[in-house]
This record gives C-alpha cells, sequence and structure tokens, in this order.
C-alpha cells in the first residue's frame, strides 16, 4: 500500500481531488447560508458518496438520500415511541441495524446501499439526541431529524452537480473497454485450449467469472451514467450473457481434447480443425461465411452413430456439439458488440429482441446474511448497554461508529482487513483533525479563510481517494476529519470533549466492530465455504424438479456467479484449491447438460426414449453428500443405457445433440470410469 501512496499523481486523479474540493465548498456554503444546525455534515456527505464515475455517484447519491429519509422516518418514531426506555431502544436500534443488513446483503446491486444507510441513519439520529439529553421532546427530536436530512440532502446535491456536471468520468466506456478485454483473454485461452495447450491452473476461467460477475453488477449503474453507452444498456448486458455462457462450453472442450489426446484418438482431421476455428478466434473477424464454412468442416469430420458406436465416437460427437456452440455464441458475440456501437452512435433504431437475464438470478446466501445480522444485533446491544450502565456522557459515539462501519464493512468477505484500515486510518486522523477543531476554526472569521486552510487536506487527500488501493483509507481519513468538525456545530470544540469523544469512543466503536468481524466472520468463514461448495450440487439436484425447462443462460449465469462468489474463498484448502475449482466446473458442466436434456425431453420420448428417469437419478444422486460404490455403479449404468438407446434412435433430430449431452455427464461423473462400451439391446428395450 505505501508503494500505491507514494506514485504522483495522475491528471485524472487531480481533476477528481479538485472536484471533491469543489463539492465541499458548494455544500458548505449553502449549508452555511441556509442556517442549518451542523453545516458540516453536508461537505461529510459529499465525501461518503464522491466515486470518480459520474453514474457511481447518482446512485450512491440517490440511494443515499433514500436510505437517510427512511431511516429519519424511523429515527423519530422509535425516539417519541421508546424514549423512556433506554435498554429496549438501545435493542430496537440494534434490531433495525441488523435487519438492514440482512437485507443488504441479499441485494447484489448498487442500490443494496440504500438498505445500509437506512441501518446507520437510525442510530446517527438517535444516539447524536441522546448524547444531548436537554434536547429530548417532540419538536426538537423532528426539527433534528429533518434538519439532518437537509444537511446530508445537501451533500448529495453538491457531489451529483459537480461530478456530474464538471468533466464527469463515465462508467460506459469503462465497462466497454473492460468487456473488450475479457473477450480478448478468453480469446487466448480459447485458442490455447484449441491447439491442445492445456492451462497450468484454473486461472483463466475463475478470472473470467469474477470479472464478467463483476461488470454485471457494475453495469447496474449504466442507465444513470452521462455517457452514451446509457442508451445500450441491454445489449451490454446480452453481450455479458454470451460471454458467460461462453466459459462452461470452453470448459467442455478442454475436457474433450484432453481425454482424447491422453487415449490417442484424435483424429488428424479435427487436429487440423481445430486449429482452423483457433486462428478464426483469434484473428477475431467473425463472418457469416467463415462460420459456415467451419459448421461444414464439423459436420464433414462426425462420425455415423449406429448402435455399435464406440465411447470415443461419442466423445468426438461432445466436441463437435460444443464447437457448433463456440461458434454459434462467437457470432452473438460480434453482433451485440456491433450493436453495442450502433447505440452508442445513435443508430440503433430498435431494442433488441431478446431480454438479458435479470441481476436478480444472482447468487444469494440467506443463511450467512441471517449469521452476519445476528452477530450485527448482538454487538451493537452490547456496546449500547456498556455505554448506557458506564453513565459515559461522551460515549454515545461508540454504539454509533459500530453500527456505520458494522453496515459498511462486515458484509465483505476481507472484513477483518477493512476493519483494521479503518481503524489505523481514523488513528491517523485524529492529529489533523484536532489541530482544525482547536486551533483553525478558532483562528478564522470567514468562510472563504476556512476554506483556504482546508482546501489542501481536501485536494491531498482526494488524490488518494482516487485509487483504487488508497481509496478507502483516504476516505476514511477525510471523514474523521469532517466528522471531528462537527463537534464545532454541538458547542464540543474542546480538548476534553475531543480526546473523550472523538478520540476515544469513536476509536472504541471502530475496535468493537473490529473484534467482532475477527470473531464471528473468522467463525463462520469455513462454514461458508463448504456450504457454498455444496450449493452447486444442491441446485443441480432440483433441477429435474422444474414443472417447465430451465433457462439455458439464466442457469449458467446463476451457476457462474457462485463460482465467483465462491473461488476467493478457496485459498485456505492450499493444495486442494485447484482440483476443487475443477471440482466445480465439472458440476456446472453437468447441470448444462442436464438443462440440454430437459428442452430436448419430448423429442426424446417421441422416439421411444424416457429421459426423465436418468433426470431423476442425477438429481438423487447429487441430493447425497457421500455415495457408495453400488450406487455409482448403478448411476453409470443407467448412464450408459440411455446412452446406447440414443444411439438406436431411428430419427437422427436432435441425436448429436443428446448424445453430446449425455456422454458430457458420463466423462465429468466418472472421468475415472472405464470407456462406454456397447452392450446388445433386445428389441423390447429399443422400442
Amino acid at each position: 500500500m505505501l508503494k500505491a501512496f507514494l506514485q504522483k499523481p495522475t491528471a485524472d486523479e487531480l481533476l477528481f481531488a479538485f472536484k471533491c474540493l469543489l463539492a465541499a465548498i458548494m455544500a458548505l456554503y449553502i449549508a452555511l447560508r441556509i442556517g442549518l444546525p451542523r453545516p458540516f455534515w453536508a461537505p461529510m456527505a459529499t465525501c461518503i458518496i464522491s466515486q470518480s464515475m459520474s453514474g457511481s455517484v447518482f446512485v450512491r447519491a440517490s440511494s443515499r438520500l433514500i436510505g437517510t429519509l427512511v431511516g429519519t422516518v424511523v429515527a423519530v418514531l422509535l425516539l417519541i415511541s421508546f424514549i423512556n426506555y433506554t435498554f429496549l431502544l438501545c435493542f430496537l436500534i440494534a434490531l433495525w441495524v441488523g435487519t438492514c443488513m440482512y437485507f443488504s446483503m441479499l441485494k447484489r446491486t448498487t442500490d443494496a446501499y440504500v438498505f445500509t444507510v437506512a441501518g446507520f441513519t437510525v442510530p446517527v439520529i438517535i444516539y447524536g439526541i441522546i448524547g444531548d439529553i436537554e434536547l429530548i421532546n417532540v419538536q426538537d427530536v423532528t426539527d433534528m431529524a429533518i434538519a439532518r436530512a437537509e444537511e446530508t440532502g445537501i451533500g448529495f446535491f453538491s457531489a451529483i452537480v459537480v461530478h456530474s456536471l464538471f468533466f464527469p468520468r463515465s462508467i460506459g466506456p469503462v465497462v466497454v473497454r473492460r468487456m473488450d478485454e475479457v473477450w480478448k483473454s478468453i480469446r487466448q485461452w480459447t485458442a490455447s485450449v484449441l491447439q491442445g495447450h492445456a492451462t497450468a491452473n484454473d486461472s483463466p476461467r475463475t478470472n473470467a467469472t469474477r470479472i464478467i460477475t463483476d461488470l454485471r453488477v457494475l453495469s447496474a449503474n449504466l442507465p444513470f451514467d452521462a455517457s452514451n453507452e446509457r442508451w445500450a444498456v441491454a445489449n451490454i448486458r446480452l453481450l455479458q450473457d454470451r460471454l458467460t455462457v461462453m466459459i462452461p462450453v470452453i470448459s467442455s472442450i478442454e475436457d474433450s481434447i484432453s481425454t482424447l489426446q491422453k487415449a490417442g484418438k484424435l483424429p488428424g482431421y479435427w487436429k487440423y480443425l481445430l486449429d482452423n476455428i483457433a486462428v478464426w478466434i483469434e484473428q477475431d473477424n467473425v463472418t457469416p461465411e467463415s462460420a459456415q464454412w467451419l459448421r461444414e468442416r464439423i459436420r464433414s469430420g462426425l462420425p455415423k452413430i449406429t448402435p455399435q458406436s464406440t465411447w470415443d465416437e461419442t466423445m468426438i460427437i461432445r466436441l463437435a456439439s460444443d464447437l457448433g456452440k463456440l461458434i454459434s455464441y462467437c457470432e452473438s458475440r460480434a453482433d451485440q458488440r456491433r450493436a453495442i456501437d450502433a447505440c452508442i452512435s445513435g443508430k440503433a433504431t430498435v431494442m433488441p429482441k431478446t431480454a438479458p437475464v435479470s441481476l436478480t438470478e444472482l447468487h444469494k446466501d440467506r443463511r450467512l446474511a441471517f449469521f452476519v445480522s445476528a452477530s450485527a444485533v448482538f454487538t451493537i446491544t452490547i456496546v449500547s448497554l456498556m455505554w448506557v450502565v458506564s453513565g459515559w456522557n461522551a460515549g454515545f459515539c461508540a454504539p454509533m461508529m459500530t453500527s456505520i462501519f458494522y453496515l459498511s464493512f462486515i458484509r465483505n468477505d476481507n472484513s477483518v482487513r477493512a476493519m483494521k484500515i479503518v481503524l489505523l486510518f481514523t488513528i491517523y486522523s485524529l492529529l489533523p483533525a484536532g489541530i482544525y477543531l482547536l486551533v483553525v476554526l478558532y483562528s478564522t472569521h470567514s468562510f472563504e479563510t476556512l476554506m483556504l486552510l482546508l482546501g489542501p487536506c481536501i485536494v491531498f487527500v482526494g488524490i488518494f481517494m482516487a485509487r483504487p488501493a488508497t481509496g478507502l483509507g483516504a476516505t476514511i481519513f477525510m471523514m474523521g476529519i469532517w466528522s471531528t468538525l462537527t463537534m464545532y456545530d454541538l458547542d464540543m470544540a474542546n480538548a476534553t470533549s475531543f480526546i473523550n469523544g472523538q478520540s476515544f469512543a469513536q476509536c472504541f466503536g471502530i475496535v468493537m466492530a473490529l473484534l467482532s468481524a475477527m470473531i464471528f466472520r473468522s467463525f463462520d468463514a469455513e462454514w461458508t465455504t463448504r456450504r457454498l461448495l455444496n450449493s452447486l450440487s444442491e441446485e443441480i439436484s432440483r433441477l429435474s424438479q422444474s414443472a417447465k425447462s430451465p433457462s439455458v443462460i439464466q442457469t449458467t449465469v446463476r451457476m457462474i456467479d457462485r463460482i465467483s462468489v465462491l473461488a476467493p474463498r478457496l485459498s485456505a484448502f492450499g493444495d486442494e484449491k485447484e482440483n476443487i475449482i475443477s471440482g466445480l466446473f465439472r458440476e456446472l458442466r453437468i447441470g448444462m447438460n442436464m438443462v440440454y436434456l430437459m428442452h430436448m425431453r419430448s423429442r426424446l420420448e417421441r422416439n421411444g426414449i424416457a429421459i426423465q428417469p436418468l433426470l431423476q437419478a442425477l438429481s438423487a444422486y447429487f441430493s447425497k453428500r457421500d455415495h457408495k460404490t453400488d450406487e455409482q455403479t448403478a448411476l453409470l449404468e443407467q448412464i450408459d443405457n440411455t446412452l446406447q438407446k440414443v444411439c438406436h434412435m431411428s430419427s437422427t433430430v436432435r441425436q448429436n445433440a443428446a448424445i453430446a449431452a449425455i456422454a458430457g455427464i458420463r466423462q465429468d461423473l466418472f472421468p475415472k470410469a472405464h470407456p462406454y462400451y456397447p452392450q446388445t439391446l433386445i428389441p423390447k428395450e429399443i422400442v
């Protein structure tokens, strides 16, 4: 991190820093001009929501404004109803924070910030009012709550105006550029696979899953962006869907090529064809003619399916089917990329016919959300009771800080590291914050002089706020200064109040949140990882129970997203990490092949092949954690029998697709089993 602080500032970082200064000046001036009681809350709000991307600023500001309004209403109701029952009020505050945390953890998009802000607005208002007991009456409570909403709203408005109108840096070009970079990486990975170069680890596909998932969440801000890319939101999300479904297909191709090469059964014709497809993908010059030529070459190399077809022939069918899907997805990706350019340039006239996968399909861990929320209720209640029982007048800041930072950071997997950074930079901010509070504010007698003295600090810290590696620490540092200056509004600008409240109470609240994170989040890490590892199996076991065939793309997006969430947690497994990830991708491919079979179910049934018993057997198999040898043998025999029945189909429509799906399931489920060998079937079994 030290290296990131020592880097020379770039033009973009300086621009962002001066925009932070301008937003703070604007917010503080308006708050002072209209006579709000705590004007320093307004520039503090600009610091919290300032983002280098204009769309992110708008979404974050609007979410924070809505959350503030909701939290204000709840705070007023709680204060009016339970002000005489301090212990009960503290518990209700903790319960509200825990409830908001639960729903914020279930939301994977930026609007989850609404719940976060609504959660910590209540303790900020209530503890701030209780800290000054003389103000406790209905009128003062209402006026104070409204003033907090006004001050915060002014800060949001200032940040939106400055960051969106003055040299805005848009999300759209960043999203499109990163998708092009992902596609370049996928092309390189695909070309390497087709040329028979096995990857040393699973990093290409895990990196692709992580980046695509991040882009999917980031794209939720595009409708509020200032760039022309906001008109291409649907096409951008469709392109992300296309990139997502490529991952299991490429993984399946890699497995097929590796299996055939190890057995020495990959014909020279297919080696030549794979090289041609690799060159076609690397050149990224997708035309209908070139794609059709490759499809014809694939069809020409297909073995003729007979009841005596061997395992090697079925693996060739599987490889050919996946190559056909890959070519189609490459064509679709190219079409979507051209459609995005048309939307950006204003040449697009109609919306895409296909709807992108909804963000609601992304993984939601309700058990983890409940566990973390319960720990929040417990921790905040304990800190609140410690403050009340001790009679510590300035200690109201402790449960307030615990609530704020619990909601802001404990939801993340790296919460312990984040909380350590928060504590460290809060301590760093105490000295300059104390100087500004106890010296500068008493030495300045005009708004202009105050901003001249604050300006260099805002610009200097703003440079580091713009850097991803230092953004969190710099933001916490600046928030520490602004929150300290609010003591001037409360007539608490003295050394005793600063040391007792802002220094000790604030750090104590952060330490309690850190200790809770170290206890609860480390305790649930292995439990959550184990449960996520089983979640793919649980989803596969539910597939055949669907009343209708599930969408291939939706199922793929959901499973890929779950892998992207799980992969960073596997570092604790050491050398087993690669094997676990390979197993996850095998389960992903099994799930996809089951979905393909479900889509072909009616066609297969018309040919006398009941595919539902196999699907139910697979679901029953994945519903268990451990399997006996006879259960594995029985399932393998059922797969082989179904595969041979498909080879006996009188109609060749969907025959190759069904063979590819069943062969893929067999290979992924029993990679070390003896190759499939055709048996003689009696006529009754064929019919």
